[in-house]
């Protein structure tokens, strides 16, 4: 078939645009039939132009069962991100991390000067010795310890026994009247300060196994600091109870030799070998967004390439100012592809097929200014009849290989009819 016009052969959609929507439909149809050069209206100065013949063919609307998609933008977001500081001050004495490393979990990043902290140690762990050399014990007792069991309070004890049997002898003696008055008051005096002396002993030993035990707590204490002056990568676990194998450095913020006071921002680590699509649906969508379903996305870096996630976590709660509700997504990304923190366009696709969709060759689609329109061929009994140009929205596009390009769903009243066809260039 062949369409007739002034601007030669046509080779695809945008001639179309170019030819087929300046002719009135009156015209397209006399050329659906075929033409070849015919006379138009006499121009001053010499006979009316030819007119080429412009070759197009015929296509039919086809009907396909579609995927059911909710199409969204979103952000890619590393499966964990922490940014790592210092607990205690210091110098930085070493790195072995920098921007770019991929690092394993409890691997070393940085060490802060430890020599103090050392030494703090020591400190606590001879205070400690002293304490329980004056207690005479070795370790640090049970909590229901007797105190009695003290070296201290033993020789009060010893003290307190021989001054009570004196006591109790001066007693008999001095009922018998053998004794002398002073001395029984001496020897009941020194029995008293016994007594007080044993209590004296029993609330010293008291504080000084307390003050062991402050001090062990003082030395856990040093060795929590010592052990926070190397810098470690995070160890790997997630709240859900994933493993992650390894991090990506993505920031370091801190030279060998620099002075660090406590808290200062370090590094920066991000497990990227999963990532989290997360995208904001609207609230229409809810009823057609389920946990397990299939999400194919694209980004820019890659262009035609699909990349494929599945939805793991929805928001329980629609957001009142926007009326949508967050869905993520996990992403594999061992390849190490993609990029946290990139924009992505991405599809839901439901389980549900739509059935029935209209769909025609992209070659069939002109578009102009935004507009997007077909060529219908009318059909009069078994003759071919006018074309009509009819403006159609778009939908999802594919092609019988699985990729895209082929063809393209449409929306319009007029493509519904039964077995339609379509002029293409």
């Amino acid at each position: 078939m062949r369409l007739c016009g002034n601007e030669g052969r046509l080779g695809g959609r945008k001639h179309l645009s170019g030819v087929l929507a300046g002719l009135s439909v009156a015209a397209l149809a006399m050329g659906l039939s075929g033409c070849g050069k015919s006379e138009g209206a006499p121009v001053a100065g010499g006979a009316a132009p030819a007119i080429k013949a412009v070759p197009i063919r015929l296509a039919t609307v086809q009907a396909r069962d579609l995927p059911q998609k909710v199409h969204t933008v979103g952000t890619l977001a590393a499966l964990e991100k922490a940014v790592l500081s210092n607990r205690v001050s210091g110098l930085a004495e070493g790195l072995y991390a920098d921007m770019g490393d991929r690092v394993k979990p409890g691997q070393k990043l940085a060490q802060i000067e430890k020599k103090r902290y050392e030494l703090a140690v020591q400190q606590a762990e001879q205070s400690l010795q002293q304490t329980l050399a004056r207690l005479g014990l070795e370790a640090i007792p049970e909590e229901k310890f007797d105190v009695d069991q003290t070296a201290t309070v033993k020789r009060t004890l010893s003290e307190l026994n021989a001054a009570q049997i004196k006591f109790d002898r001066s007693v008999v003696l001095f009922k018998q009247q053998l004794m002398k008055e002073f001395e029984y008051l001496d020897s009941q005096a020194a029995l008293r300060v016994a007594e007080t002396s044993v209590q004296d002993m029993r609330e010293q030993a008291r504080a000084l196994l307390a003050s062991a035990r402050e001090a062990r707590t003082v030395i856990e204490l040093r060795k929590r600091d010592l052990n926070d002056t190397a810098i470690m990568a995070p160890d790997g676990s997630t709240p859900d109870g994933q493993k992650i194998t390894s991090y990506t450095v993505a920031e370091r913020r801190v030279s060998s030799g620099e002075y660090l006071k406590e808290g200062t921002m370090l590094f920066t680590v991000v497990a990227d070998q999963t990532l989290k699509l997360q995208a904001r649906i609207p609230e229409r969508e809810l009823a057609k967004v389920q946990v397990g379903q299939k999400v194919e996305f694209k980004v820019e870096a890659y262009p035609g390439k699909v990349f494929v996630g599945k939805v793991t976590a929805l928001d329980p709660t629609v957001d009142p100012s926007n009326r949508t509700f967050m869905a993520e997504a996990t992403v594999d990304n061992t390849a190490g592809e993609l990029r946290a923190g990139s924009f992505v366009q991405a599809d839901i696709i439901n389980s549900q097929p739509l059935a029935g969709r209209i769909t025609v060759p992209m070659d069939a689609v002109t578009s102009f200014a935004g507009v997007n329109k077909i060529f219908l061929i009318e059909k009069t009994g078994d003759k071919q009849g006018k074309a009509k140009q009819v403006e159609v929205s778009l939908g999802q596009q594919g092609s019988e290989k699985g990729g895209q390009g082929n063809w393209v769903e449409v929306a319009a009243v007029e493509v519904a009819l039964p077995r339609a066809l379509i002029a293409i260039a």
